[in-house]
């Protein structure tokens, strides 16, 4: 697991939703909120807690991945019931917990990457 394709993994779930939307398609919003259920949240309670659960704002890390995952099943859950809109609104960028939730687990992986080079170095 690449913090890179991490990244990358979490900011795509805004295109999964839009075009769900867009498509009317029902997505299963329980594997969404499960934070274990990606490949990082396996990550950050396993290995990324051996090796990284040291480093300052790995708690917040998690944390944040946490309530992103439960903030994502939400959105689904949302579109799952037809509410489109509400659905749109709960994912615009800046004023919306989950572009805030989403902010913050890229910022922490970011921060994460920065400190492993520094590690390795």
């Amino acid at each position: 697991m690449s913090l890179e394709d991490a990244l990358l993994t979490h900011f795509e779930w805004k295109l999964t939703f839009r075009t769900a939307i867009l498509q009317q398609e029902k997505l299963d919003a329980t594997q969404i909120a499960d934070t274990c259920g990606c490949d990082f949240g396996h990550w950050l309670e396993h290995e990324g807690r051996i090796n990284c659960g040291h480093f300052p704002g790995y708690a917040q890390l998690v944390e944040n991945h946490r309530l992103f995952h439960l903030e994502a099943g939400r959105v689904a859950e949302l579109i799952n019931a037809g509410r489109y809109q509400e659905a749109e609104d709960a994912i615009a960028v800046g004023p919306s917990e989950y572009s805030r939730l989403s902010s913050a687990v890229g910022s922490g992986i970011a921060e994460l990457r920065k400190l492993l080079a520094q590690q390795v170095c």
